[in-house]
């Protein structure tokens, strides 16, 4: 007998085929964690009305995408095996930095990134039922963006976006039902538990071909330039997942931010807390302290492992305090570890960028962790192990 949720999955599937008129969703096995994200979500969560809402409206918006995705790949066989060289991924533990060295990076024409059109919708314009063209999807987003901000108003003062900027990649894995912005958004005790421990290779695979898809969208939408770039993704969520991504990408570089715990976990915390509040109306300070300390506890002692097993060559080690500091020093250091120094077209792109985002330009983000209940002793015993190898790096001055 399917239970509930089971019917509720099946519901939604033919929710999405109806809408989209496409009904080969691919490989099924993303059922499990889209079951198991809406069941925790429901039971753990406390939704009001607007987050029962809008989980709904999630739910379908990245079924629909799995659905043209699979249709596109099914048109164009030839995706499934181009390559993505090189790829370069900004991680870290959250609010370390990574925006802001991802931003940089995506002014430089020789480097790929995620925008954050494409990452509402990760197939070419035109494709699918809709039809819709470039400019019509970038105006979709600015309108999807400013009702975002209209229900958190003050999320554009902790991470502010543009439809055309750069994006998290997580994005991606929100097709897959694989993602840490999920477990953000609502309080979803068992999915939470879950992606701690997976290993999410699978979800990896989906993300590469959907890279795939998009750099053939370059091709096609530029007259055939610039479809070989190189890639710069940037998400915290990768930094828990260092084994699938090595084994899926294995010439990746992983740049990895680094800042004074104390100020990552609570800057975190009130990112969740600021997510949460619109779709819930008991979203407790103190069970999101615990949620970020506890992911921030779990993704670094993974990434550590995996630093250990496969050596530090493909790593790169950015501070937050230098990043900060001197952005351009740290971009010159990070582009002769990539092997491509940076030229001063591009050097001077990034300045007029920093002249003209000067930090704290939507308002100042404020936060501690006593508001959240935790402590530094808490802090330094959860995450011990990265101070201890980490020092000099998350130095706050």
């Amino acid at each position: 007998m399917v239970g509930h949720e089971g019917r509720y999955v099946i519901a939604v599937l033919e929710e999405a085929a109806n809408r989209s008129g496409l009904w080969d969703f691919g490989d099924m096995g993303f059922t499990e964690p889209l079951r198991l994200f809406t069941e925790s979500a429901r039971r753990s969560g406390s939704l009001n009305s607007v987050g029962r809402d809008v989980l709904h409206k999630v739910v379908i918006r990245h079924l629909r995408n799995r659905l043209s995705l699979q249709a596109f790949v099914q048109a164009h066989p030839e995706i499934r095996v181009a390559p993505v060289n090189r790829p370069v991924f900004i991680t870290g533990l959250p609010r370390t930095g990574t925006t802001l060295l991802h931003n940089l990076m995506a002014l430089d024409p020789a480097n790929r990134v995620l925008r954050f059109w494409e990452a509402l919708r990760p197939f070419p314009p035109g494709s699918g039922t809709e039809g819709r063209d470039e400019a019509a999807l970038v105006a979709e987003a600015e309108v999807w963006l400013e009702r975002l901000y209209a229900l958190t108003p003050y999320f554009r003062t902790i991470h502010a976006s543009t439809a055309t900027g750069p994006e998290e990649c997580d994005a991606l894995f929100q097709n897959a039902f694989a993602s840490q912005h999920f477990d953000d958004m609502f309080r979803a005790d068992d999915y939470s538990a879950w992606l701690a421990e997976a290993s999410l290779a699978e979800e990896y695979t989906f993300y590469r071909g959907q890279l795939r898809v998009l750099q053939l969208q370059a091709l096609q939408l530029h007259a055939g330039e610039g479809g070989d770039r190189r890639w710069v993704l940037k998400s915290p969520s990768n930094l828990g997942y260092l084994a699938a991504l090595f084994e899926t990408f294995p010439d990746a570089t992983v740049v990895v931010c680094h800042r004074d715990p104390d100020e990552a976990v609570a800057s975190y915390a009130s990112l969740v807390m600021n997510v949460r509040q619109p779709y819930s109306d008991d979203v407790q300070a103190e069970v999101v302290g615990a949620h970020a300390l506890r992911r921030c506890r779990a993704a670094m002692g993974r990434a550590l492992a995996v630093r250990d097993e496969v050596g530090e060559e493909q790593f790169v080690d950015v501070s937050y305090r230098a990043l900060v500091d001197d952005p351009v020093a740290v971009l010159r250091g990070l582009y002769k570890r990539v092997g491509s120094p940076l030229g001063k077209a591009v050097e001077a792109l990034m300045r007029a960028w920093l002249a003209d985002n000067p930090r704290h330009r939507h308002g100042a983000h404020r936060y501690g962790l006593s508001q959240f209940g935790l402590s530094s002793a808490e802090v330094a015993e959860a995450l011990a192990p990265y101070h201890d190898r980490f020092q000099a790096e998350l130095a706050s001055r």
